[in-house]
Protein backbone atom coordinates (compact mmCIF):
# COMPACT_ATOMS: atom_id res chain seq x y z
CA UNK A 1 0.00 0.00 0.00
CA UNK A 2 1.59 2.96 -1.15
CA UNK A 3 1.79 6.03 1.52
CA UNK A 4 0.89 9.29 0.46
CA UNK A 5 2.97 12.66 1.19
CA UNK A 6 1.09 14.52 4.29
CA UNK A 7 0.30 17.92 2.93
CA UNK A 8 2.43 19.85 5.38
CA UNK A 9 5.46 18.46 3.94
CA UNK A 10 3.88 18.92 0.59
CA UNK A 11 3.97 22.75 1.40
CA UNK A 12 7.19 22.62 3.05
CA UNK A 13 8.85 20.91 -0.58
CA UNK A 14 7.02 23.26 -2.29
CA UNK A 15 8.46 26.50 -0.09
CA UNK A 16 11.80 24.98 0.01
CA UNK A 17 11.93 24.77 -4.19
CA UNK A 18 10.75 27.87 -4.67
CA UNK A 19 12.92 29.40 -2.43
CA UNK A 20 15.86 27.92 -3.85
CA UNK A 21 14.53 28.82 -7.70
CA UNK A 22 14.36 32.73 -6.45
CA UNK A 23 18.61 32.56 -4.90
CA UNK A 24 19.55 30.78 -8.21
CA UNK A 25 17.64 33.65 -10.24
CA UNK A 26 18.98 36.27 -7.73
CA UNK A 27 22.74 34.83 -8.14
CA UNK A 28 22.18 34.89 -12.26
CA UNK A 29 20.87 38.76 -12.05
CA UNK A 30 24.15 39.22 -9.97
CA UNK A 31 25.97 37.84 -12.57
CA UNK A 32 24.38 39.86 -15.44
CA UNK A 33 24.82 42.57 -13.39
CA UNK A 34 28.76 42.41 -12.78
CA UNK A 35 29.48 41.22 -16.90
CA UNK A 36 27.88 44.18 -17.74
CA UNK A 37 31.18 46.72 -17.37
CA UNK A 38 33.42 43.81 -19.50
CA UNK A 39 31.49 44.29 -22.19
CA UNK A 40 31.66 48.03 -21.97
CA UNK A 41 34.93 48.35 -21.74
CA UNK A 42 35.99 45.95 -24.54
CA UNK A 43 32.83 46.89 -26.94
CA UNK A 44 34.23 50.32 -26.19
CA UNK A 45 37.47 49.76 -27.13
CA UNK A 46 36.51 48.13 -30.27
CA UNK A 47 33.98 51.04 -31.44
CA UNK A 48 36.97 53.17 -31.25
CA UNK A 49 39.44 51.37 -33.19
CA UNK A 50 37.26 50.06 -36.08
CA UNK A 51 37.17 53.63 -37.61
CA UNK A 52 41.00 54.07 -37.50
CA UNK A 53 43.85 52.35 -39.58
CA UNK A 54 43.92 49.69 -40.57
CA UNK A 55 40.57 48.54 -40.00
CA UNK A 56 39.32 51.84 -41.64
CA UNK A 57 40.48 50.56 -44.82
CA UNK A 58 37.42 48.73 -47.20
CA UNK A 59 35.02 48.89 -44.89
CA UNK A 60 33.22 46.81 -44.05
CA UNK A 61 36.37 44.10 -43.98
CA UNK A 62 38.14 46.03 -41.43
CA UNK A 63 35.11 45.38 -38.78
CA UNK A 64 35.34 41.63 -39.65
CA UNK A 65 39.16 41.49 -39.34
CA UNK A 66 38.48 43.08 -35.59
CA UNK A 67 36.21 40.09 -35.04
CA UNK A 68 37.59 37.37 -36.38
CA UNK A 69 41.55 38.04 -35.78
CA UNK A 70 41.33 39.63 -32.50
CA UNK A 71 37.98 39.37 -30.21
CA UNK A 72 37.38 35.88 -31.06
CA UNK A 73 40.65 34.47 -30.91
CA UNK A 74 41.50 35.64 -27.20
CA UNK A 75 37.94 34.96 -26.75
CA UNK A 76 38.36 31.58 -27.20
CA UNK A 77 41.57 31.39 -25.22
CA UNK A 78 40.20 33.13 -22.12
CA UNK A 79 37.09 30.56 -22.30
CA UNK A 80 39.69 28.23 -22.69
CA UNK A 81 41.65 28.72 -19.51
CA UNK A 82 38.55 29.26 -17.37
CA UNK A 83 37.08 25.66 -18.64
CA UNK A 84 40.82 24.43 -17.89
CA UNK A 85 41.08 25.85 -14.39
CA UNK A 86 37.81 24.70 -13.67
CA UNK A 87 37.64 21.35 -14.54
CA UNK A 88 34.68 21.62 -16.68
CA UNK A 89 36.21 21.01 -19.53
CA UNK A 90 34.80 17.32 -20.01
CA UNK A 91 31.25 18.99 -20.42
CA UNK A 92 32.62 20.34 -23.56
CA UNK A 93 33.06 16.80 -25.39
CA UNK A 94 29.68 15.10 -23.96
CA UNK A 95 27.13 16.57 -26.43
CA UNK A 96 29.08 15.85 -30.11
CA UNK A 97 26.91 13.33 -31.52
CA UNK A 98 23.54 14.16 -29.67
CA UNK A 99 21.54 16.05 -31.93
CA UNK A 100 21.07 18.91 -29.08
CA UNK A 101 24.42 20.11 -30.23
CA UNK A 102 23.56 21.37 -33.48
CA UNK A 103 21.89 24.20 -31.58
CA UNK A 104 25.27 25.50 -30.86
CA UNK A 105 25.88 26.01 -34.36
CA UNK A 106 22.99 27.78 -34.64
CA UNK A 107 23.89 30.12 -31.51
CA UNK A 108 26.96 31.00 -32.94
CA UNK A 109 25.97 31.87 -36.27
CA UNK A 110 23.78 34.73 -34.67
CA UNK A 111 26.14 35.63 -32.24
CA UNK A 112 28.79 35.70 -34.94
CA UNK A 113 26.35 38.09 -37.26
CA UNK A 114 25.44 40.44 -34.31
CA UNK A 115 28.84 40.98 -33.20
CA UNK A 116 29.95 41.80 -37.10
CA UNK A 117 27.11 44.18 -37.17
CA UNK A 118 28.06 45.76 -34.29
CA UNK A 119 31.51 46.42 -35.43
CA UNK A 120 29.99 47.69 -38.42
CA UNK A 121 27.58 49.89 -37.39
CA UNK A 122 30.01 51.47 -34.81
CA UNK A 123 32.19 52.75 -37.69
CA UNK A 124 29.07 54.07 -39.01
CA UNK A 125 27.27 55.40 -36.33
CA UNK A 126 29.60 55.52 -33.70
CA UNK A 127 30.44 53.34 -31.06
CA UNK A 128 28.34 55.08 -28.37
CA UNK A 129 24.93 54.98 -30.46
CA UNK A 130 25.76 52.03 -31.42
CA UNK A 131 25.85 50.89 -27.55
CA UNK A 132 22.56 52.38 -27.01
CA UNK A 133 20.56 50.78 -29.94
CA UNK A 134 22.32 47.53 -28.93
CA UNK A 135 21.07 47.10 -25.48
CA UNK A 136 17.36 46.23 -26.73
CA UNK A 137 18.62 42.86 -27.81
CA UNK A 138 17.54 41.30 -24.07
CA UNK A 139 14.00 43.01 -24.81
CA UNK A 140 14.05 41.10 -28.05
CA UNK A 141 14.81 37.76 -26.66
CA UNK A 142 12.60 38.13 -23.31
CA UNK A 143 9.79 38.65 -26.01
CA UNK A 144 10.56 35.74 -27.71
CA UNK A 145 11.49 33.65 -24.74
CA UNK A 146 7.71 34.66 -22.87
CA UNK A 147 6.09 34.33 -26.21
CA UNK A 148 7.17 30.99 -26.38
CA UNK A 149 7.41 29.32 -22.92
CA UNK A 150 4.50 31.36 -22.43
CA UNK A 151 5.71 33.30 -18.91
CA UNK A 152 3.51 35.86 -18.44
CA UNK A 153 5.52 39.94 -18.26
CA UNK A 154 2.93 41.95 -19.95
CA UNK A 155 2.45 43.74 -16.43
CA UNK A 156 1.95 47.49 -15.89
CA UNK A 157 5.55 47.62 -15.00
CA UNK A 158 6.82 45.91 -18.06
CA UNK A 159 4.54 48.28 -20.31
CA UNK A 160 6.51 51.38 -18.25
CA UNK A 161 9.79 50.05 -18.98
CA UNK A 162 8.92 49.47 -22.56
CA UNK A 163 7.99 53.04 -22.52
CA UNK A 164 11.16 54.40 -21.34
CA UNK A 165 13.11 52.19 -23.42
CA UNK A 166 11.45 53.76 -26.46
CA UNK A 167 12.67 57.34 -24.93
CA UNK A 168 15.70 56.71 -23.92
CA UNK A 169 16.37 54.98 -27.23
CA UNK A 170 14.46 57.69 -29.18
CA UNK A 171 16.54 60.95 -27.59
CA UNK A 172 19.70 58.72 -27.57
CA UNK A 173 19.30 58.18 -31.65
CA UNK A 174 18.43 62.42 -32.09
CA UNK A 175 21.33 63.01 -30.55
CA UNK A 176 23.58 60.90 -31.35
CA UNK A 177 22.92 61.53 -35.37
CA UNK A 178 24.64 65.11 -34.52
CA UNK A 179 27.84 63.70 -33.23
CA UNK A 180 27.71 60.38 -35.53
CA UNK A 181 31.03 59.65 -37.86
CA UNK A 182 28.56 59.48 -41.41
CA UNK A 183 24.93 61.35 -41.80
CA UNK A 184 22.44 60.86 -44.59
CA UNK A 185 22.38 57.68 -46.16
CA UNK A 186 25.61 56.19 -44.08
CA UNK A 187 23.48 56.91 -40.94
CA UNK A 188 20.74 55.46 -41.64
CA UNK A 189 22.47 52.00 -43.32
CA UNK A 190 24.43 51.96 -39.68
CA UNK A 191 21.17 52.48 -38.07
CA UNK A 192 19.28 49.32 -39.86
CA UNK A 193 22.77 47.29 -39.39
CA UNK A 194 22.21 47.66 -35.59
CA UNK A 195 18.66 47.32 -35.72
CA UNK A 196 19.76 43.59 -37.73
CA UNK A 197 22.39 43.10 -34.73
CA UNK A 198 19.83 43.91 -32.16
CA UNK A 199 17.45 41.17 -33.65
CA UNK A 200 19.76 38.38 -34.31
CA UNK A 201 21.48 38.67 -30.77
CA UNK A 202 18.05 38.99 -29.15
CA UNK A 203 17.26 35.50 -31.15
CA UNK A 204 20.76 34.10 -29.67
CA UNK A 205 19.53 35.17 -26.00
CA UNK A 206 16.50 33.17 -25.82
CA UNK A 207 18.78 30.21 -27.82
CA UNK A 208 20.57 30.05 -24.88
CA UNK A 209 18.36 30.10 -22.39
CA UNK A 210 16.50 26.96 -24.26
CA UNK A 211 19.72 25.03 -25.12
CA UNK A 212 21.08 25.50 -21.53
CA UNK A 213 17.53 24.10 -19.98
CA UNK A 214 19.21 20.84 -22.49
CA UNK A 215 22.73 20.84 -21.72
CA UNK A 216 25.60 22.39 -19.26
CA UNK A 217 26.28 25.75 -19.45
CA UNK A 218 29.65 25.10 -19.99
CA UNK A 219 29.78 23.11 -23.00
CA UNK A 220 27.45 25.66 -24.47
CA UNK A 221 29.92 28.68 -23.83
CA UNK A 222 32.75 26.54 -25.71
CA UNK A 223 31.01 25.40 -28.44
CA UNK A 224 29.31 28.95 -29.42
CA UNK A 225 32.48 30.77 -29.40
CA UNK A 226 34.72 28.19 -31.17
CA UNK A 227 32.33 27.84 -33.60
CA UNK A 228 32.13 31.42 -33.99
CA UNK A 229 36.11 31.31 -34.72
CA UNK A 230 36.06 29.13 -37.33
CA UNK A 231 32.85 30.73 -39.31
CA UNK A 232 34.67 34.03 -39.15
CA UNK A 233 38.25 32.72 -40.07
CA UNK A 234 36.96 30.68 -42.91
CA UNK A 235 34.18 34.13 -43.90
CA UNK A 236 36.95 36.26 -44.06
CA UNK A 237 39.24 34.05 -46.10
CA UNK A 238 37.04 33.11 -48.72
CA UNK A 239 35.34 36.39 -49.30
CA UNK A 240 37.20 39.31 -47.92
CA UNK A 241 40.84 39.13 -49.85
CA UNK A 242 41.72 42.72 -48.40
CA UNK A 243 41.19 41.30 -45.36
CA UNK A 244 44.45 39.34 -45.58
CA UNK A 245 46.33 42.45 -45.87
CA UNK A 246 44.82 44.66 -42.84
CA UNK A 247 45.13 41.52 -40.63
CA UNK A 248 48.74 41.85 -41.49
CA UNK A 249 49.19 44.88 -40.92
CA UNK A 250 47.30 44.74 -37.56
CA UNK A 251 49.40 41.62 -36.53
CA UNK A 252 52.82 43.29 -37.05
CA UNK A 253 51.53 45.99 -34.41
CA UNK A 254 52.41 45.01 -30.92
CA UNK A 255 49.84 47.99 -29.58
CA UNK A 256 47.38 46.38 -31.51
CA UNK A 257 47.38 42.89 -30.28
CA UNK A 258 47.77 44.13 -26.93
CA UNK A 259 44.48 45.97 -27.58
CA UNK A 260 42.91 42.96 -29.13
CA UNK A 261 43.54 40.93 -26.12
CA UNK A 262 41.56 43.18 -24.35
CA UNK A 263 38.94 43.19 -26.38
CA UNK A 264 39.05 38.99 -26.04
CA UNK A 265 39.26 38.78 -22.25
CA UNK A 266 36.35 41.28 -21.71
CA UNK A 267 34.12 40.01 -24.38
CA UNK A 268 34.94 35.88 -22.62
CA UNK A 269 33.68 37.64 -19.01
CA UNK A 270 30.63 39.33 -20.23
CA UNK A 271 29.91 35.76 -21.83
CA UNK A 272 31.20 33.61 -18.87
CA UNK A 273 29.75 35.46 -16.37
CA UNK A 274 26.79 37.31 -18.48
CA UNK A 275 25.42 35.58 -21.65
CA UNK A 276 25.73 31.89 -20.10
CA UNK A 277 25.48 32.12 -16.49
CA UNK A 278 23.55 34.89 -15.98
CA UNK A 279 20.80 33.99 -18.73
CA UNK A 280 21.16 29.92 -17.90
CA UNK A 281 20.51 30.98 -14.04
CA UNK A 282 18.09 33.94 -14.36
CA UNK A 283 16.48 32.97 -17.48
CA UNK A 284 15.81 34.86 -20.88
CA UNK A 285 13.59 37.12 -19.46
CA UNK A 286 15.72 38.83 -16.37
CA UNK A 287 18.94 37.58 -17.14
CA UNK A 288 18.57 38.43 -21.02
CA UNK A 289 17.59 41.87 -20.63
CA UNK A 290 19.86 42.71 -17.75
CA UNK A 291 22.68 41.31 -19.23
CA UNK A 292 22.43 43.04 -22.79
CA UNK A 293 20.82 46.50 -21.55
CA UNK A 294 23.61 47.30 -18.41
CA UNK A 295 25.95 45.73 -20.64
CA UNK A 296 25.39 48.01 -23.81
CA UNK A 297 24.70 50.81 -21.28
CA UNK A 298 28.39 50.89 -20.52
CA UNK A 299 29.37 50.40 -24.11
CA UNK A 300 27.97 53.68 -24.57
CA UNK A 301 29.46 55.05 -21.55
CA UNK A 302 32.75 54.35 -22.10
CA UNK A 303 33.30 55.05 -25.33
CA UNK A 304 31.82 58.31 -24.32
CA UNK A 305 34.35 59.20 -21.19
CA UNK A 306 37.40 56.54 -21.76
CA UNK A 307 37.36 56.39 -24.89
CA UNK A 308 37.03 59.98 -26.53
CA UNK A 309 34.61 59.84 -28.80
CA UNK A 310 32.93 62.83 -28.67
CA UNK A 311 30.46 63.77 -25.90
CA UNK A 312 26.87 63.74 -26.38
CA UNK A 313 24.63 63.95 -23.13
CA UNK A 314 21.86 63.09 -25.26
CA UNK A 315 23.24 60.00 -25.66
CA UNK A 316 23.81 59.30 -21.91
CA UNK A 317 20.44 60.61 -20.73
CA UNK A 318 18.57 58.59 -23.59
CA UNK A 319 20.91 55.28 -22.31
CA UNK A 320 20.48 56.19 -18.73
CA UNK A 321 16.44 56.39 -19.44
CA UNK A 322 16.62 52.59 -20.53
CA UNK A 323 18.38 51.17 -17.52
CA UNK A 324 15.20 52.68 -15.67
CA UNK A 325 12.97 50.80 -18.14
CA UNK A 326 15.01 47.85 -17.94
CA UNK A 327 14.34 48.22 -13.91
CA UNK A 328 10.87 48.60 -14.44
CA UNK A 329 10.92 45.35 -16.84
CA UNK A 330 12.79 42.64 -14.75
CA UNK A 331 11.64 44.03 -11.22
CA UNK A 332 8.38 42.58 -9.88
CA UNK A 333 5.22 44.00 -8.00
CA UNK A 334 4.78 42.55 -4.40
CA UNK A 335 1.36 41.87 -6.07
CA UNK A 336 2.34 39.51 -8.67
CA UNK A 337 4.95 38.17 -6.17
CA UNK A 338 1.55 37.24 -3.79
CA UNK A 339 -0.07 35.81 -6.31
CA UNK A 340 3.29 33.47 -7.09
CA UNK A 341 3.33 32.46 -3.96
CA UNK A 342 -0.42 31.15 -3.49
Amino acid sequence: MKVGVPCHDQAALAERSRLADGKKTRMGMIYAILAAPALGLAFGLLGSIVTSPPFDSAPPTGALVVVATMQVPFGVLAIALFLLITGTWRDTVRVLGHRVSWWNLFVAVGGFVGDLCFAAASGLIGGALAGSIGGLAGVVGAIIAALLYRERILRASTLIGLAGLGVGIWLAVSGGELSAPTHGVYFAVGLLIIVGAVLTWGFESFAISAGTDLMPPESFLWWRAFLELVIAVVLLLALFPEGRRITAEAWSEPRLVAIGSVIGLGWAIWMIMGYYIGIAYAGAVRGGVLTNTLAFFFISFFSLTVYGAPFNAFVVIGSGITIVGTLFIVTEPKGHLANLRH
